[in-house]
């Protein structure tokens, strides 16, 4: 119901209030008459009617302004929910747009690194074309040069492969200093010779038999080892017993020494003699204990690394300066002492240096050999040696 709607009622019934107080002074007079009751109280009455009226009247006033009011509070209360739903949709539909537009950024990059990624993947293939192609020529090639060669005798493989065991053998001395496998090879190299029967390969054999002997007399002694008996030791340091004092317990007579009696009834008139029960002490304090240890720990460390460098005189020094070291401050009467000093004698004696030849006598000819026969072969349009 709307304001003019109220306003409307209530002047409608304004009217027939004055219509009825009308009609109901228009029939005053006669009921005066026929009852003949006095002017004063009729008028009373009159008052009355109009006041109990009016009140009515104004009852229904306030009860069209309080609904008045009530619908224009629940107007206002519709309009702020709806204002709020408004507002939150509003916000909704802010959220969706920015998470749309997050996706549409998502999808762009996703786009991009699509495309850089096709690129990537184009020239990879390219390039894995480009090398199978290769491949194949290459194949081409080796499957030709295999069949010209495959009419060749097995003496052609064979001193290509005593070349190859003689490089070998020069890069295993070189690179990783293994004696043993580099003359197993010069000897595989020599009984691919000797296969052959060839008088004219006698001076590559003699080349390869001076290098075998060359080989077998360097120092053959396993640094490897020498470095773990190193490094075992290290790990006992700390369990050798250092020097401790001599107890002296037997005192000399004063009565053998001559002239010395008035000294010795002086001494035991003035001082007392007690005979020390407790356990010895080392001479050195824990600090000096320490120190000799860890010096000791280091020059047998500093050994070590002189084996793996192959550094025969400062492995000699070191190890003497443990040696001394050990006679220093340790207990020489002990047998682990004794014991370790012994092994350290033992590797001061061993020689860890190795005198490599800078070349192999056999290299050089048995190439020279392989490529003077393999160029007549091709130049006279053979394909035999």
């Amino acid at each position: 119901m709307t304001q003019k709607d109220l306003s409307n009622g209530n002047e409608e019934q304004m009217k027939a209030l004055e219509i009825e107080n009308a009609s109901y002074v228009e029939v005053d007079p006669v009921a005066d008459k026929k009852s003949h009751k006095p002017k004063s109280a009729r008028q009373e009455q009159v008052t009355e009617v109009k006041s109990a009226k009016t009140g009515v009247l104004w009852f229904f006033t306030l009860l069209n302004l309080l609904l008045v009011l009530a619908a224009a509070g629940a107007g206002y209360w519709f309009w702020m929910q709806w204002q709020q739903s408004i507002n939150n949709e509003n916000a909704t539909i802010s959220e969706h747009q920015q998470t749309l537009e997050n996706q549409a950024g998502q999808i762009q990059t996703l786009n991009s690194n699509l495309v850089i990624q096709n690129t990537e993947i184009q020239q990879k293939l390219t390039s894995l074309s480009n090398q199978a192609a290769n491949t194949y020529e290459q194949a081409e090639a080796n499957r030709k040069n295999l069949a010209d060669v495959s009419g060749r005798r097995p003496a052609d493989w064979l001193l290509a492969e005593a070349d190859y065991l003689v490089r070998m053998a020069g890069r295993k001395l070189w690179l990783e200093n293994d004696v043993k496998t580099a003359v197993a090879m010069l000897q595989s190299a020599d009984s691919r010779l000797q296969d052959l029967a060839d008088p004219s390969l006698l001076p590559v054999r003699q080349f390869i038999a001076s290098d075998i002997q060359t080989l077998q007399q360097i120092n053959q002694v396993s640094l490897t080892s020498i470095a773990l008996s190193l490094s075992g030791m290290i790990q006992q340091v700390n369990n050798l017993p250092l020097s401790l004092p001599e107890a002296q317990t037997d005192l000399p007579e004063p009565e053998e020494v001559e002239g010395m009696s008035r000294i010795w009834a002086y001494i035991l008139s003035n001082f007392k003699y007690q005979p020390n029960s407790e356990p010895i002490k080392p001479l050195l304090t824990e600090q000096q204990q320490w120190l000799a240890k860890e010096q000791l720990r280091y020059a047998l460390l500093q050994s070590q690394s002189a084996v793996m460098a192959q550094q025969s005189t400062l492995f000699q020094q070191s190890v003497q300066r443990a040696i001394g070291l050990l006679v220093q401050h340790y207990d020489l009467d002990s047998e682990q002492v004794k014991g370790f000093i012994a092994a350290l004698t033992n590797l001061e004696t061993t020689r860890i240096d190795k005198n490599y030849p800078q070349q192999l006598d056999a290299a050089r000819p048995l190439q020279d050999m392989l490529e003077s026969r393999m160029n007549n072969s091709f130049s006279n349009g053979q394909f035999e040696l």
